[in-house]
């Protein structure tokens, strides 16, 4: 029988994880958004693998990775990356490489400023990218050693991390990580 707190609606019974809720995609097209079902063991899966992360001190012109799986084909506009424990200062370039670590995508070569600690900062691409379904690596990239990068804690397969030494502003293609290294892959996904 609904009661004072839940406003009319019926009692769950006991939840065992495989109820679904709608989140919407953030996929523009129709009259409405695109909706998609999401169980709550993996919302807690996602919740878990987006918390589970470091402030980390950045050295200057290194590109931090983490792979990303896309399973079906997209257009991506962006990347949008957590900020760590101090924003500010310095500038970000975020890079979108392919499973050969061609890089296929980047955003302004000049950087954009670091926002607020411990948000998330959206910066689009100098042009939206046709991605096909398979693994990607998004890169991100700091001018100097003043603002934080937020990285991945511990080992969540199949996460591939990485870094890689160059110069601010200076597009590269890289080596794609094949293992999992704690605290340089950044916490960050497509848009």
């Amino acid at each position: 029988m609904p009661g004072i707190l839940t406003t009319g609606l019926p009692q769950p019974g006991i939840l065992t994880g495989a109820e679904r809720t709608a989140f919407d995609t953030q996929v523009t097209g129709g009259a409405g958004p695109q909706m998609i079902a999401v169980s709550l063991a993996q919302l807690a899966a996602s919740v878990a693998f987006f918390s589970n992360s470091l402030s980390t001190t950045p050295v200057a012109g290194t590109r931090y990775i983490a792979s990303i799986q896309i399973d079906s084909p997209t257009t991506v506009t962006g990347i949008a990356a957590l900020i760590g424990a101090t924003g500010g200062t310095d500038k970000f370039i975020y890079e979108l490489h392919d499973t050969a670590g061609v890089l296929v995508a980047t955003t302004a070569l000049a950087g954009v400023t670091v926002g607020t600690a411990a948000t998330w900062q959206q910066i689009a691409f100098t042009a939206p990218y046709q991605a096909a379904a398979g693994r990607y690596f998004i890169a991100v990239q700091l001018n100097g050693t003043t603002a934080r990068l937020a990285t991945f804690n511990s080992p969540i397969s199949p996460l591939l991390t990485g870094s890689a030494t160059g110069t601010f502003g200076t597009s590269a293609s890289i080596t794609p990580p094949t293992t999992y290294t704690a605290a340089v892959g950044p916490v960050a996904v497509l848009y």
